[in-house]
């Protein structure tokens, strides 16, 4: 097995072999979910862990466990940061018992989610993965509480889409209505799990992380801009979309929100898209992302029941 890296220099890791993407296309069903805190330390809160479970006509569609580090966590890095889709499992690669073991903690959390979509419950002994286990330990309990729950119907509805975009980014859209209301959208850019399938240079050092989740990342410069472009990040400006959705009870149009007018750079900025070439006006420029949004948004309408879409 290859020698760890140091954490920090973005290189791949090349043993890591857990996934971070979502399942493809529209996802639908019953929606449940459970949290637990775990691992407080004195006179202050603990790790948040949370399983997400979707249910479709009795079968179990989509589970996944996550968890948010402590905010007092001793690398502060982390602290208050979801572990699943952000580079806790890439630094968690640069320690040697880790290396030795081969795994990380997403491995122990697929590891669980496995036998629960192989047995169709979320009920039994899990078998835990040896040295992925701590965390898996405290958050296996939500699995036995969800259990007795997910043969009833829930008030809360999941609808989700995911696309591979090809060039090393995947979008996700997720959206949750309960009782008549969407009580919550949101969307993720994923990157790929490999950097070779990263097309843009600057963006492999985001490799296994999702725009949402990444503590470090950080929007390239638009062609032809000698400095940021959006003085807003991705984040906040999902947030934003989120309000808006709620506000409006309906995943589109898209006016009003900040970085939409003008000339769109494209979808990764890449040099072998056709559409990358200098920026002449230095107006306002769209930001990429909206584009992808809409692509799936406009897709997952066609799922969500009236008067959200034309279910």
């Amino acid at each position: 097995m290859a020698n760890p890296v140091t954490w920090n220099q973005r290189e791949e890791v090349d043993w890591l072999d857990y996934t971070i993407q979502p399942p493809l296309g529209i996802l639908k069903g019953d929606y449940y979910a459970a949290e637990k805190e775990f691992g407080q330390s004195p006179g202050v809160g603990g790790h948040h862990g949370k399983l997400e479970v979707v249910v479709d006509d009795g079968k179990i569609v989509f589970v996944e466990f996550n968890e948010r580090a402590m905010d007092c966590y001793y690398n502060q890095y982390f602290a208050g940061r979801d572990k699943r889709r952000s580079d806790y499992g890439i630094w968690q690669a640069s320690k040697s018992r880790l290396v030795e073991l081969g795994v990380v903690l997403v491995n122990g959390m697929m590891k669980v989610e496995s036998q629960i979509m192989k047995n169709q419950s979320l009920d039994g002994d899990f078998e835990l993965l040896t040295g992925a286990s701590g965390s898996m330990k405290n958050m296996v309990p939500m699995a036995k509480k969800l259990a007795p729950l997910i043969g009833k119907p829930s008030s809360r509805r999941f609808y989700s889409i995911a696309e591979d975009f090809t060039y090393g980014l995947t979008g996700w859209l997720r959206v949750i209505i309960e009782d008549g209301q969407i009580i919550s959208c949101r969307y993720d850019e994923l990157f790929a799990d490999h950097q070779k399938d990263i097309w843009y240079p600057e963006l492999k050092q985001y490799y296994r992380q999702s725009k949402a989740q990444s503590p470090c990342y950080a929007d390239p410069f638009a062609p032809g801009y000698d400095r940021h472009c959006w003085n807003i990040n991705f984040v906040s400006l999902m947030d934003m979309l989120e309000s808006r959705v709620l506000e409006r009870q309906a995943l589109l149009p898209l006016d009003g929100l900040y970085y939409l007018e003008g000339r769109n750079c494209g979808a990764m900025w890449d040099k072998r898209a056709m559409f990358d070439e200098p920026v002449t006006n230095k107006g306002a420029v769209r930001y990429p992302s909206w584009d992808n949004y809409e692509r799936l948004a406009k897709q997952l309408t066609t799922v969500l029941p009236k008067p959200f879409g034309g279910a």
